[in-house]
């Protein structure tokens, strides 16, 4: 909805007194005067205008920087990934994120990083439950159990050699990613299947 640098004049020169010292033809000062804030005008509203993609993270550019510093990222990605794309992508997803920290959402939420895992909360045995549910220590009450498929190899073991990372990065991911999620007193153990 940008004006052009002549109607910005106009609306300026409409704004000062009438009179004889006020004349407001093209040719006269007044109107140069009037004509050098106008083109500040035009480019403060073309500038107004940009802003409009800015509003939106799924079109944002130029404050790509000022939305992931408000929502706290980068946050547990591999170094190796700086992309425009990829950082809008996650300031997307993050914005529109929903959810709490139950054991099926946390679940949703490992599929949505591109993970396959299964989570499993242990419960204490009392009456109401059938004699065949395992008896758990109560240090288990606090414990979700993480087991992640589709990525052997995850931690080193003694028979790798030194230059193993001590953690894959897609793990380190992972677990980067749910630990900063999760519910103050609650634990993960992630287990690793093939």
């Amino acid at each position: 909805m940008a004006h052009s640098v002549a109607q910005w004049t106009n609306a300026i020169l409409a704004q000062m007194p009438r009179g004889l010292l006020w004349q407001r033809a093209t040719s006269l000062d007044l109107y140069k005067y009037a004509q050098g804030y106008a083109q500040r005008l035009e480019n403060a509203e073309a500038s107004a205008d940009s802003l409009l993609f800015e509003m939106r993270p799924e079109s944002t550019l130029q404050l790509l920087d000022e939305w992931e510093e408000y929502l706290g990222l980068p946050e547990c990605t591999p170094e190796t990934v700086s992309s425009i794309e990829y950082r809008r992508y996650a300031v997307v997803e993050k914005y529109h994120r929903k959810g709490g920290l139950q054991a099926w959402n946390i679940q949703k939420f490992a599929t949505d990083l591109g993970f396959t895992v299964e989570v499993v909360e242990t419960f204490p045995h009392h009456c109401l439950r059938s004699c065949t549910y395992p008896l758990w220590e109560q240090k288990y009450r606090y414990i979700l159990r993480v087991t992640v498929y589709g990525i052997p190899g995850a931690y080193m073991t003694c028979l790798d050699n030194v230059l193993t990372p001590l953690l894959t990065s897609d793990a380190r991911v992972l677990e980067c990613t749910l630990q900063r999620y999760k519910l103050g007193g609650l634990y993960y153990e992630f287990y690793y299947a093939v």
